[in-house]
């Protein structure tokens, strides 16, 4: 038996990983709270990233996969108040009662850029941000909800 001093319980040898380095041949963490402080440890940011990039590989080799993928979902999409309010902005641009500046609002990249409303009553009053800023934006509005 051997004390795990994250959790504070005793537990059969079996429940620990093996590390030659420690004097009883034992990691000290049990095998559950190891797994834990690791998944804890992970950076959500990379692994987002990561993704993204799998993702623009397998659109790039299979177009047109996606393109019928992206075809069904608009079909299926509800049309919300925040549809309504891109459809808005989006036919002010293209008369040209609004003009797209031509960098982000927060960190002043060049990328493409979005239109972020902060409140869809008012489809006309955006913030432009690139992708990576807009995600950002609307993760922090997730926490805070």
């Amino acid at each position: 038996m051997k004390l795990c001093p994250t959790c504070r319980t005793e537990k059969t040898v079996d429940a620990f990983y093996a590390d030659k380095r420690k004097r009883d041949g034992l990691k000290s963490q049990c095998k559950t709270c190891h797994i834990a402080g690791n998944i804890r440890a992970r950076d959500p940011e990379k692994k987002r990233n990561t993704n993204a990039a799998h993702m623009a590989r397998a659109r790039a080799m299979e177009p047109e996969k996606f393109a019928e993928r992206d075809r069904i979902a608009s079909r299926n999409r509800v049309r919300d108040e925040r549809v309504l309010a891109r459809v808005a902005l989006n036919n002010a641009v293209k008369r040209g009662d609004i003009t797209k500046p031509d960098c982000c609002e927060t960190c002043s990249s060049k990328d493409s850029l979005h239109a972020h409303h902060d409140d869809y009553s008012k489809p006309l009053t955006v913030r432009w941000l690139c992708h990576a800023c807009h995600g950002k934006e609307h993760r922090k509005e997730r926490m805070e909800a």
